[in-house]
């Protein structure tokens, strides 16, 4: 286990889609979420991922954390981002964690802002080569059947990386 990971919606989702989601406690010394990830995620429960979500903050396996509502930075980002991709980065600077973020955009702007940042697809990545799975492309065909797209191009590469 290494750091912390700030989770933003999208990957949260996905990852409660396969039931996966607690491959970041296996990952991660802590797995945080905002309130604006919270309610994205699961303001509905009936959407996919929202009671999985729900049952895995209920169990501390996810710990909502509160983000300084006043930040200079987090009020810049909100200018740019939805509000769960600047929560989730702005917690991720405070924090100095890893933002988990699978929007272009939002990782472009925490990169810019020297945040680390990783994604839904490295996170299976590593939980591969750590054997903490024993398969990504069952987990990908799963992601995709649900909707969730990932380019073809980085679909080849997380299958090479995991000499599948």
């Amino acid at each position: 286990m290494n750091n912390i990971i700030i989770a933003d919606t999208g990957p949260l989702i996905a990852l409660a889609l396969i039931d996966q989601l607690l491959l970041l406690n296996e990952l991660f010394e802590k797995v945080y979420i905002t309130e604006a990830v919270l309610h994205e995620a699961t303001a509905d429960t009936s959407k996919a991922g929202a009671k999985t979500i729900l049952a895995a903050l209920n169990n501390q396996a996810i710990i909502k954390h509160d983000v300084n509502k006043d930040s200079d930075f987090l009020l810049e980002l909100l200018n740019i981002l939805d509000k769960g991709e600047a929560e989730s980065l702005s917690l991720a600077k405070d924090l100095g964690g890893i933002a988990l973020i699978d929007e272009k955009r939002g990782r472009n702007v925490g990169k810019k802002n020297h945040i680390k940042i990783t994604g839904t697809a490295a996170i299976l990545v590593k939980a591969k080569l750590s054997g903490k799975i024993p398969l990504v492309k069952p987990l990908h065909s799963k992601l995709t059947k649900s909707g969730y797209r990932l380019s073809d191009r980085l679909i080849n590469e997380i299958l090479k990386l995991c000499h599948e």
